[in-house]
């Protein structure tokens, strides 16, 4: 039974990628980061990793100088494979409505896993399908007559169109840094 892969498994991944953890040390980064975006609860990411093992993404090996039976994690051949497949994904406008947030963590896994052109291509993608969003939005605004008054609903709805603009100017500076930064 192939599960399909969850953003978790995909945080994990990345994160067993920079460098050989154990589970215990997993769930410490879940819950020392200010921004929590999962849960450090032994629940969920432990039959991750097991998901994980069983896709043959990942390897457990005994701590030698331990006197637990603390197990370290490291990325295979076919995990770092299904990491990279993962991150150079092309970005669609289901993953701005939907999935931004997997959008971001696609985006602090791509240094290191792939060359600086696919982390700029992806940019450029994410940059592309964030404008036409924008513009639909605010032709569906115009369109619609709805900002011709001010109720919750009409304010409810700036929020999130003002919410695209602040993700749309933060994608065009981060790409100008990167692209800048080329060597």
């Amino acid at each position: 039974m192939s599960s399909v892969p969850t953003s978790l498994e995909f945080a994990l991944l990345g994160l067993v990628r920079m460098h050989p953890q154990s589970g215990y040390d997993l769930r410490k980064t879940f819950s020392s980061t200010p921004l929590r975006a999962y849960s450090d609860s032994p629940g969920s990411i432990y039959p991750a990793l097991r998901r994980m093992e069983a896709k043959q993404w990942i390897v457990a090996t005994a701590e030698k100088d331990s006197n637990r039976k603390r197990q370290v994690y490291r990325v295979t051949a076919t995990g770092k494979k299904a990491l990279v497949y993962w991150l150079q994904k092309p970005v669609t406008r289901d993953d701005i409505v939907w999935r931004l947030n997997d959008l971001i963590l696609r985006f602090a896994f791509l240094d290191g896993n792939v060359p600086r052109r696919a982390t700029l291509r992806f940019l450029g993608e994410f940059d592309r399908e964030l404008d036409s969003y924008l513009r639909d939005l605010r032709s569906y605004s115009h369109d619609s007559g709805m900002n011709k008054s001010i109720n919750t609903g009409t304010l409810a709805f700036q929020f999130g169109v003002e919410g695209f603009e602040a993700n749309l100017a933060w994608v065009r500076r981060v790409r100008k840094q990167l692209e800048g930064d080329q060597p």
